[in-house]
């Protein structure tokens, strides 16, 4: 997946890149929203050592979105299918009723997960193994010069 954006702040050896949201990229809520609801703001590191103004071509590899796309989704589905089977299991067992039971322990699974990943996020920031990456510097803007860099 590459997108394309604009350094608007860099902080240490991070770049802040204003992007225009695609159809693609959707509305998880994953990456901090902009100024207007089509744009969204990247906080990545500054391989190419771009400078504010520059604009850049982000990469981010299709396994990584697939990877992000399994945590984001089917590590929720699979804690409420598993909340459900063992709530509806220890319902029978212990004289309950085994569609509350298996409802409730399902929903209460579900928002664990959801809590788990939200925990981990720190982790998966750190390792930027789910942030794109700068690939190439495709104008910069500087004074005195011209698209060209003349």
């Amino acid at each position: 997946m590459t997108e394309y954006g604009e350094i608007v702040e860099i902080q240490n050896d991070q770049a802040v890149i204003k992007v225009r949201r695609s159809s693609a990229c959707g509305n998880c809520g994953a990456c901090s929203m902009g100024t207007h609801p089509d744009e969204m703001m990247l906080t990545v590191p500054n391989l190419l050592q771009g400078e504010i103004g520059d604009l850049v071509e982000l990469e981010l590899e299709s396994s990584q979105v697939l990877k992000a796309s399994a945590i984001t989704y089917l590590f929720p589905l699979l804690a409420l299918i598993s909340g459900v089977a063992i709530g509806y299991i220890l319902s029978e067992r212990y004289g309950f009723n085994p569609e509350l039971g298996g409802s409730l322990l399902g929903l209460l699974f579900t928002v664990f997960s959801f809590f788990g990943i939200r925990c981990l996020e720190p982790w998966f920031r750190k390792g930027h193994q789910f942030s794109p990456r700068m690939v190439q510097l495709i104008k910069k803007n500087r004074k005195g010069e011209n698209e060209n860099g003349k």
